[in-house]
């Protein structure tokens, strides 16, 4: 990684003795670019992204091909980078450690451009004893984060174990990728929090947005809904940077959750929109997705289909599990009605597929589609009810306690789903949300909100909304009132 600091900023800036050495101050411009990266400031990207800003700086060719190649995949101008690369080959492909940064950045191109072989091909990173530990350690976790940002959690942790690399020496990014996909949110979260606290949140993946997005979609099942958008709306910059298709998506679910489609299907299609401009198709299963989904709930079924032929064709060109998974379970529930046993058998398929990938919150999602849709037994909720447990998942768990009363599956310890609904229930008020906004949410009437409020207040001991925020925030104990973390 390139290291950081604010002397090298000024530097890049301004030409002098501070720096000695080419070598030193392509080191300045790379943190430059990176910094600008962290701090949203797309402007000044794209003065870097330009060949005149490169042109009058005293580096070789060669650097200044590799910090301006650097620049536009920041910037998610991925065909240009590209284009770049593929005309510059014959200088940059010279030596060993000469092209492994620009050889990184030309395969990161192709991946975003929906052209995967390469960047696979390069996991086994042959070349790493030749560029020295430091280059090699960088190499791999950009690798690492672009096959987490990719959902393959397996992959990574080959890459790690064959470089001999352990997730303790893995900077804050990739051990939140880790923790997250693992369903240890608790874990993911600390790391998180410091990122945005601090706008470090850059991490070397194709999607720029990677850390407030999975962070916002772990306080949307949490509960925590005005947290999660206010993580959402942080993230944000004017300017032309790179997409923000992963925060429309994620944006989309809050407002699904809060019972408005028509704006969910605004925020999936600006997100596919953004992505169209920059030619990415990596990262674009989500939406997709999602649109499907939510277009096949409207009735809109030939719409719906439509974006699930575009599904396919992203699973096509990506070829990995997630996109896959994405696929079938989308497609199970476009088909659901017209063709009830194709979407059983692909409902079958998603079910052997999440369970082959390792990731509890997938899982447990996976298997309530196909209990819902009657492609698996009853039984296959109680499972998913302790996996959204082990991630602290507690929106999807109280649907799912409600799914399994349904079902005649017992709910296990009443007591502690008691104290769990109630948790919720005070979460979900510290929000800031009203009775009808929590109705929507749990999907109850708000008279049966309004029961289970006087219900907490008489078990709590506490005796108005304020109190019961006051409770949560402040973290007390107010006759089993605690704060939801």
């Amino acid at each position: 990684m390139v290291p950081g600091g604010r002397s090298p900023r000024r530097a890049s800036r301004r030409p002098g003795p501070q720096v000695v050495g080419r070598r030193r101050r392509q080191q300045a411009c790379g943190v430059l670019e990176f910094e600008s990266a962290d701090d949203l400031d797309w402007r000044a990207l794209s003065r870097l992204a330009t060949e005149q800003w490169w042109d009058e700086l005293p580096l070789p060719v060669l650097a200044a091909t590799t910090g301006r190649a650097l620049a536009l995949c920041l910037l998610a101008r991925w065909r240009e980078a590209l284009d770049l690369l593929t005309r510059t080959e014959p200088v940059w492909a010279t030596e060993v450690r000469a092209r492994a940064n620009p050889a990184c950045f030309r395969d990161a191109a192709e991946l975003a451009l929906g052209r995967p072989e390469r960047f696979r091909r390069s996991l086994a990173v042959p070349e790493a004893p030749h560029i020295g530990p430091d280059h090699a350690y960088s190499l791999t976790v950009t690798k690492f984060d672009e096959l987490l940002n990719g959902g393959d959690l397996y992959a990574g942790e080959a890459l790690l174990a064959e470089q001999g690399l352990t997730p303790e020496v893995l900077p804050r990014s990739s051990l939140f990728l880790r923790h997250h996909l693992r369903g240890e949110w608790d874990e993911a979260l600390e790391p998180s929090r410091w990122m945005l606290a601090n706008n470090q949140f850059h991490t070397p993946a194709t999607d720029k947005y990677l850390i407030p997005a999975r962070t916002s979609a772990i306080l949307l099942a949490r509960g925590r809904v005005t947290s999660s958008r206010r993580v959402l709306d942080s993230a944000r910059a004017p300017g032309e940077g790179p997409p923000e298709h992963s925060l429309d998506a994620v944006q989309a679910a809050v407002l699904r959750t809060l019972g408005d489609p028509a704006g969910a299907e605004q925020s999936l299609r600006r997100g596919l929109d953004g992505a169209g401009a920059h030619e990415q198709i990596a990262g674009t299963d989500e939406l997709w997705a999602s649109l499907a989904e939510l277009l096949t709930e409207a009735g809109r079924t030939a719409e719906a289909t439509t974006c699930l032929a575009r599904l396919e064709h992203v699973s096509d060109r990506m070829g990995t599990g997630r996109t896959r998974l994405r696929h079938l379970l989308a497609s199970a529930r476009v088909l659901r009605q017209d063709s009830p046993a194709i979407a059983g058998e692909q409902l079958k398929e998603a079910v052997e597929l999440a369970r082959t990938r390792g990731q509890p919150y997938e899982t447990a999602t996976t298997l309530v589609a196909a209990a819902d849709a009657g492609a698996g037994p009853p039984a296959l909720l109680r499972e998913a009810y302790d996996l959204f447990g082990q991630c602290g998942a507690a929106v999807d768990r109280f649907h799912t306690r409600t799914a399994m009363r349904a079902a005649g599956v017992t709910v296990p310890g009443r007591k502690q789903a008691t104290v769990e609904s109630e948790l919720l229930l005070a979460t979900l008020i510290a929000e800031g949300l009203t009775n009808r906004q929590i109705a929507t949410v749990l999907r109850l009437t708000e008279d049966a909100v309004a029961n289970r409020l006087s219900r907490l207040f008489t078990r709590t001991g506490l005796r108005s909304r304020t109190e019961v925020v006051t409770a949560v925030l402040g973290g007390h104990r107010a006759r089993g009132v605690v704060s939801p973390v």
